[in-house]
């Protein structure tokens, strides 16, 4: 199976998903390089991985089965610890920057 095509419309239209504004020669160089990222997937797709190790056999070494440490539950932080180190915050929470038509700020955990 051959790599799907990255046309500069393809590309284009990756940008305006991804907010991304590109110039003529940054698209051109994009639709490139993601061809090639494509090309070499589908080259290491194509790789004999029969005898590789599985994750199921991967769990025991040397014919002993390994151990798994027990799940345990801690204490998190509290919201004031949390927000501290915090370089934008406001008393929803964490403060970040608007994205795709959004407003100038949002916070997660309330939102505006």
């Amino acid at each position: 199976m051959k790599p799907p095509v990255l046309d500069r419309a393809m590309v284009d239209h990756l940008a305006e998903l991804a907010a991304l504004s590109l110039s003529d020669r940054e698209a051109e160089s994009m639709a490139r390089e993601l061809h090639a990222i494509l090309a070499y997937v589908e080259e290491i797709s194509n790789v004999d991985t029969s005898a590789a190790m599985t994750s199921d056999t991967a769990r025991t070494v040397e014919g002993q089965e390994a151990r798994w440490r027990e799940d345990l539950t801690t204490p998190g932080l509290s919201r004031e610890e949390a927000l501290r180190g915090a370089p934008h915050a406001t008393e929803l929470g964490f403060s970040v920057p608007g994205f795709v038509g959004a407003g100038s700020g949002n916070a997660l955990g309330g939102g505006r």
